[in-house]
């Protein structure tokens, strides 16, 4: 991945400290067992030392959180209660970025550092780790599921995995030396990947191939893009450093630059509000959350000065999650946070 002293390089930094932690921002044969886990239940203490990278929330109302070590936290009451479990790797625990799952909310996979895939079938109660290619151990940032037999992740290095048989093979792409901090499909087949110098990829084949759509110039001082996320009907947001933005209206057929800044903060996570169409929320550096709609951008208060590295929303109630223990919980579209807990 480059290294390279422009914003571009301070942006990496940044997403560095809030999407990775350790590594900027391996391989086992076969499907591993079930990994061996203590789980226990218990009123989550606020735990400052701890970092927290993705989180999702399946149909049932059930909230997945992972981060540091291979932490996975999950709750069945909105965060009144947590069942926490460590993930590993043979004798060790890797840092885990991100988790998805398909939209039933059975099937899941988790990412993380050094080329690190855990897989889940029973909504994230027990996982079974999953081999990496040769040539992608290196750190995961982000995964995209489409169904229960497809997904893919992006991470550093121009690294693109693709799995079209629940994760028993992974299909690597790489582009150049280019890191993708975020990955979201459309559709089944429409898919993109965000990363450094303005970098946006696009797969319309459902991850089979990938060819930049804009970007990917490594000579150029572009600033990257942390997420990206698509609303209902065909509207699409990337967001990135300090906030710079791409926003479509084609089902990313062509992208528009635009600037969503709030006192020069950049965002690290963007999703969709469900409850409201057309309604767009991001977050990021030093707690900065927005809501955008229609071009106007909205600053909320997220009660919290910690950089946000991911937020999911439901029809019910939403998550956020970030540095030094980060549980947030809104109950009205992302208007107000509070302490999940």
């Amino acid at each position: 991945m480059s290294r390279r002293p422009n914003r571009g390089f301070g942006g990496l930094k940044l997403a560095r400290l809030a999407l990775c932690a350790c590594a900027w921002l391996a391989a086992f044969a076969g499907v591993a067992a079930a990994a061996t886990v203590v789980q226990q239940a218990t009123v989550q203490p606020r735990r400052s030392w701890e970092n927290y990278f993705g989180v999702t929330i399946l149909p049932s109302g059930r909230a997945v959180v992972v981060g540091d070590k291979g932490v996975v936290l999950t709750t069945d009451d909105q965060g009144r209660t947590w069942w926490r479990q460590q993930l590993k790797r043979g004798a060790k625990y890797y840092d885990l970025y991100s988790v998805a799952f398909e939209s039933a909310g059975s099937h899941g996979w988790a990412v993380g550092d050094n080329g690190t895939i855990f897989r889940t079938d029973d909504r994230g109660s027990t996982w079974s780790e999953q081999k990496a290619p040769a040539g992608a151990s290196v750190a995961l940032l982000k995964v995209a599921v489409v169904d229960a037999q497809k997904a893919c992740a992006s991470g550093e290095q121009g690294v693109i995995l693709c799995t079209i048989d629940g994760g028993a093979s992974w299909n690597l792409q790489k582009f150049q030396d280019i890191g993708f901090f975020d990955i979201a499909f459309a559709d089944p087949d429409n898919g993109w990947a965000v990363g450094e110098f303005a970098t946006v990829l696009h797969t319309s084949d459902g991850g089979k191939s990938w060819k930049v759509q804009t970007g990917g110039d490594r000579m150029g001082k572009s600033d990257p893009y942390f997420a990206i996320a698509f609303g209902s009907g065909h509207d699409g947001l990337a967001v990135g450093l300090t906030g710079s933005a791409l926003e479509t209206s084609d089902s990313g057929k062509t992208w528009k630059t635009s600037d969503f800044s709030i006192e020069h903060r950049s965002y690290y996570t963007v999703s969709a509000v469900p409850a409201q169409t057309g309604e767009i929320y991001a977050a990021g550096e030093n707690g900065v959350g927005v809501l955008i709609a229609g071009g106007r951008v909205s600053q909320v208060q997220s009660g919290t000065s910690n950089a946000i590295t991911s937020v999911a929303f439901s029809p019910r109630f939403a998550m956020a999650v970030g540095l030094l223990g980060t549980l947030l919980r809104s109950d009205d579209g992302g208007q107000h946070w509070h302490p999940a807990e």
